[in-house]
């Protein structure tokens, strides 16, 4: 091995780096496309549940209103009955009837009035929220339709860049290779550069006799600690 290699290994290492970094984004963007998905997602349920909610109000409002009605037809049945009483007492009681009827009416029509105050208030929120909805669902499906071009974009350049490789390591003496692959699997990276005295894989201090022959370049040289390879360049 003599000091050129170690220029072949960090092209090596700049080719498998990049490699690194198209796969970290193959792996991210299905994510980041899921999300946006999700986004969507919120957006239509918060709709619909508004809509659902609106429905319901709507429902019980019903509901109240035929509750009226039941008082009203007692009250009607009751003033029938007046007219027919033989005593007081009779009287009274279907008199206090009527007025609990009415009060109850009263009561009812003060909760149907608050309901349809929510009402107004939700069909307010729902046709604001229909408006940005068709908005953002168009914004959220076009920022999903770039994701997923630039996904397709980055896989066939991962592929291009493999190929690639695979033509690069043929030009690597076997043994080599062999130690580069042993030590990237280990360590990640398999060369380190030097600017000073210290290797920039393990932050550890290179000893004065391997930092000179590697100022000199006279062999391809390892750190004696990580073992990682070792290339000079002075800032």
């Amino acid at each position: 091995m003599d000091s050129s290699d170690i220029q072949v290994l960090l092209s090596l290492q700049k080719i498998d780096q990049e490699i690194s970094d198209l796969e970290k984004l193959i792996n991210q963007i299905p994510e980041e496309i899921e999300n946006l998905k999700k986004q969507k997602e919120e957006l239509i349920y918060k709709f619909e549940k508004i809509h659902t909610d609106i429905k319901k109000l709507e429902t019980l409002k019903r509901e109240k209103e035929l509750d009226i009605q039941s008082y009203e037809d007692r009250i009607l049945k009751i003033q029938e009955a007046l007219d027919k009483v033989r005593t007081n007492e009779e009287y009274k009681a279907l008199l206090r009837e009527k007025a609990q009827a009415e009060e109850s009416i009263m009561e009812i029509e003060d909760e149907i009035l608050v309901i349809m105050e929510d009402i107004e208030n939700l069909q307010k929120e729902e046709e604001k929220l229909k408006q940005i909805l068709e908005k953002e669902k168009e914004e959220i499906q076009k920022k999903i339709k770039q994701k997923e071009d630039q996904l397709e974009e980055i896989r066939k350049k991962l592929k291009k860049i493999k190929e690639e490789r695979e033509q690069f390591i043929k030009k690597i003496k076997t043994p080599l290779l062999s130690k580069y692959e042993m030590i990237r699997k280990k360590r990640g990276t398999a060369v380190a550069v030097v600017d000073s005295d210290t290797c920039t894989g393990c932050y550890l201090i290179i000893p004065p006799k391997v930092y000179s022959s590697l100022v000199k370049g006279e062999k391809l040289l390892t750190c004696p600690h990580c073992g990682r390879f070792l290339i000079y360049q002075p800032k």
